[in-house]
């Protein structure tokens, strides 16, 4: 028997602290980096991490293509929770064997624990390309990834591969029936319900689903007894608290809240939330403590970038990120105008659909996207949630906006509006998955009354949902949902008005000081409770719902402001 041998087997035999003497007595200068590592496994199996890591980053510093050393550090560090070592070390471990199908499904579990599902879907794919062995176990994986990111569709189509050879798996069933009720797929969810149901109707994420499934289709009282009977849980507790502000019950809601902060504390999505409600309530020093603590920070980005907390800037280059949706970018973009006059240069990363609306020659200041950006020599980095916390006390000048005025209209020939007739954009729903959903957005048939009026009408959303496809073949409309947003700041200066619930479009139409009617649902979104009493739009009007689940006061008050628009129309002619 060999002396690394020996070694090894009394560690097979639980025989420690023999071995490490053996480590001690064996080692020499060619088999160093193997003693170090077969001392990490010693002190890992003694369950000392500390001096485990040691002992394997030694190994890996005397040879860093050593395979050993390197996958016991990617154990430690999926012990740890330390996942952007644990990514370094995988990689370490790809462009050493690039053709190993466990190498990339380790990096593809690395990148999803960071939330970066883009890699890790990526390095996913690649595994079962490489051996098809793993493509079960992989597919659910990928359904998750794209789950996340809010790509039921997507999500969907691999959850079903998945079910091939495990049709009865209680857990891919349960994520499909989920799927379902972020898309609003009433027919499919309840299909999805039965089967779920029917596997384990005790399975906790099947009740919950069970509760999503009850407010999809209207069955709010059924839905609050299950979340009622399941409060201690906090995922449970937190969508209870909703539902109640949701649907007017503030009284219930405001008490389940004071009485449940303490729940909030030791999670990340209870500190979220905790967070963002205080913002709504207008505590703001709270609100963004509890936010910063438990927001999700796209904390793939920039990783070794220090985050800024409010040191000099005067010498600096500080990058700022969206972390959030397209309409926040857009809306919460004018804390970037008190940031450059206290910084040497600041570049903010955008989504690259609206990265056009953003003006590029404003000095000291870069608008990039996350697919073209070619520096990353930043001084600080921060979120552009928690850049806000630093400036929202600051009254910001309308007329030094970082987005792009409404001078470049779109050229007449390629579309053509009627100037004697009042031109109207118009977006009723939201995405399918967004916040709040289904009750953020309006059944096209609750605005059949606007729709009577000799109107010119532009679809500027690009989704319609299937309960709204019979009415929107039925009313006279202009569909412009194929443009993207970066083609909408052209778009919407030719308009007269543009009415919309809580998306995009009405931050990008308020942004471009276009007349713009806002309709909020009875709940909405933080930023428009106490926050929206500083530095909001000076073109926008808004419209609140009054019950839940009724738009027709909000109906008949948007026509009723209507036609006083086209008699002011008429008088200008």
């Amino acid at each position: 028997m060999s002396n690394l041998n020996e070694i090894v087997e009394n560690i097979k035999i639980n025989k420690l602290d023999h071995a490490l003497k053996l480590c001690e007595i064996y080692e020499n200068n060619q088999n160093k980096y193997i003693i170090y590592n077969l001392k990490g496994v010693i002190f890992f199996s003694k369950n000392d991490l500390k001096r485990a890591e040691i002992n394997f980053l030694n190994s890996y510093k005397i040879n860093n293509t050593f395979k050993d050393a390197i996958k016991n550090l990617i154990l430690i560090y999926n012990r740890k929770k330390n996942f952007r070592k644990f990514i370094f070390f995988a990689e370490k471990l790809v462009e050493i064997e690039r053709s190993n199908p466990l190498f990339n499904f380790q990096l593809g579990y690395g990148y999803g624990e960071i939330q970066n599902y883009k890699k890790s879907i990526k390095f996913y794919k690649i595994c079962i390309e490489l051996d098809q062995n793993y493509k079960h176990m992989v597919f659910n994986n990928i359904g998750s990834s794209y789950a996340k990111i809010q790509k039921y569709k997507n999500s969907n189509r691999y959850y079903f591969r998945a079910l091939k050879n495990n049709e009865n798996n209680k857990i891919i069933i349960n994520n499909i029936f989920s799927n379902y009720i972020g898309l609003r797929d009433k027919r499919n969810s309840e299909l999805y319900f039965e089967k779920a149901k029917n596997l384990d109707q005790n399975y906790i994420e099947f009740i919950y689903n069970k509760a999503e499934y009850f407010i999809l289709i209207g069955k709010i009282s059924k839905a609050i007894q299950i979340l009622e009977d399941n409060k201690k849980n906090l995922r449970f507790l937190i969508r209870l608290i909703k539902i109640y502000f949701t649907i007017g019950k503030n009284i219930e809601g405001q008490s389940l809240f004071n009485s449940s902060k303490e729940s909030f504390l030791n999670n990340t999505s209870g500190l979220n939330f905790l967070g963002m409600r205080l913002l709504y309530e207008g505590d703001f020093i709270n609100g963004w403590k509890y936010y910063d603590l438990g927001a999700f920070k796209s904390n793939h980005l920039f990783q070794n970038i220090n985050l800024w907390s409010g040191q000099n800037l005067e010498e600096k280059h500080i990058v700022v990120f969206n972390e959030q949706g397209l309409g926040d970018a857009i809306q919460f973009s004018k804390y970037i105008i008190p940031l450059l006059e206290i910084s040497k240069k600041v570049t903010f990363v955008v989504n690259e659909n609206i990265q056009k609306i953003f003006r590029s020659d404003i000095p000291n200041l870069e608008i990039k996207n996350i697919n073209t950006l070619d520096n990353n020599q930043f001084d600080f980095k921060i979120p552009l949630g928690s850049l806000i916390k630093f400036f929202y006390k600051n009254k910001i000048d309308s007329n030094k906006l970082i987005s792009k005025k409404n001078e470049n209209k779109i050229n007449s020939n390629v579309i053509k509006f009627n100037k004697s007739k009042l031109n109207v954009g118009i977006a009723w729903s939201g995405s399918f998955n967004g916040p709040n959903e289904p009750y953020r957005s309006i059944p096209l048939k609750s605005l059949k009354k606007i729709f009577s009026l000799d109107i010119n009408y532009f679809c500027l959303q690009n989704e319609i949902w299937d309960r709204d496809l019979n009415d929107f073949k039925l009313i006279k409309i202009n569909d412009f949902g194929k443009y993207s947003l970066n083609e909408m700041k052209s778009i919407i200066p030719n308009l007269d008005l543009v009415i919309s619930t809580d998306t995009s479009f009405l931050h990008l139409s308020s942004t471009l000081n276009i007349d713009t009617w806002g309709i909020l649902n009875l709940y909405p979104d933080w930023r428009w409770g106490e926050f929206n009493k500083i530095n909001p739009y000076k073109s926008l009007k808004l419209f609140h719902q009054k019950n839940f689940n009724k738009w027709d006061d909000i109906e008949l008050e948007i026509f009723e402001n209507l036609k006083k628009k086209l008699k002011e129309k008429l008088i200008t002619k």
